[in-house]
């Protein structure tokens, strides 16, 4: 059976399914702003209105911004993504999938997840977390089955609430992980964060795990940083290097604009590295930023701190 389309969808979806707008800036990333700019300037995605005049969106949409969302991260621009019928998205998100090959633990994991067996799901991590080096269990464990949960999330086989268990508890693991180091300073070292408009922190938590087994001075500023905030921070704190996180739904050219500016607001001592999902490249990015394709690449830039 084919897939209703999106606009489709925003016709035919019965009122209490729909999300308000923050909901739906929440859930992929895209600022409230993005989606009314779409509207205006593809028609896409169609806003149900309610008679106060505030927009809805539907479930479905929700899940076709998410995959909108992955395509520009992986460089795609707006206006050939936001046109292309459903056939066309499909195609283009798998050619994408195809190059990220699904693997057994992670598909364990997942129905573990689908079944909200979170106390089996905990224990899977933190065996795993016992066996395996820290870049190895984050690169090679944590990373694919948080890719598995977005792809399985964006084609529908698993909702909303399940991407937020699997989230929540992923982050909880993680903090309770890092909290088994002693750091030994609270100066210095990294500064990690996101973007103003970027509320995913999950690659906080991974990179802050990094940074607490190797011993280095980290502090975790949290999501949704305006740049003026991340500069105090990171004077306040004698920051040798800030981190910054980027989601599959916020990695494109307007967080190339952030990063230009933040790099040219940042004493140039400070090092500016951009990491995650959504900062994979294709293009060349602004002067003066480094970017990291991996976990095993920010751990090796994390080296160049300890020896320093």
């Amino acid at each position: 059976m084919a897939r209703p389309s999106e606009t489709e969808a925003a016709q035919t979806q019965p009122p209490e399914e729909l999300h308000a707008i923050g909901e739906v800036a929440e859930a992929t990333g895209l600022t409230p702003e993005t989606l009314r700019i779409w509207e205006r300037r593809y028609g896409r995605p169609v806003a149900v209105r309610l008679p106060s005049g505030h927009r809805r969106y539907t479930t479905a949409q929700i899940v076709w911004l998410r995959r909108v969302a992955e395509a520009l991260a992986h460089g795609h621009r707006p206006n050939k993504v936001v046109a292309l019928d459903d056939a066309g998205l499909d195609a283009l998100l798998a050619g994408l999938a195809a190059e990220q090959p699904r693997d057994e633990a992670s598909e364990q994991l997942i129905a573990l997840a689908r079944d909200y067996r979170g106390t089996e799901l905990r224990a899977a991590l933190e065996a795993r977390w016992a066996q395996d080096e820290p870049v190895a269990f984050l690169a090679e464990y944590i990373a694919p089955f948080l890719r598995l949960v977005g792809r399985e999330w964006a084609d529908g086989a698993l909702d909303i609430r399940h991407e937020h268990f699997v989230s929540e508890l992923v982050q909880d693991t993680l903090r309770r992980l890092r909290a088994g180091f002693e750091q030994q300073s609270d100066r210095g070292g990294v500064l990690l964060t996101t973007l103003s408009g970027e509320r995913h922190g999950l690659g906080l938590q991974m990179a802050g795990l990094l940074c607490a087994s190797m011993g280095l001075p980290y502090h975790i500023l949290g999501v949704d940083s305006p740049n003026e905030e991340i500069l105090r921070a990171a004077r306040e704190l004698d920051a040798a290097l800030v981190g910054i996180s980027v989601s599959l739904s916020t990695g494109g050219i307007e967080t190339d604009r952030q990063l230009s500016a933040l790099r040219k607001l940042l004493p140039a001592p400070i090092r500016l590295l951009a990491g995650g999902e959504g900062a994979r490249r294709a293009r060349r990015g602004p002067r003066g930023v480094e970017y990291v394709a991996d976990l095993a690449a920010w751990a090796d830039a994390l080296r160049t701190l300890e020896s320093a």
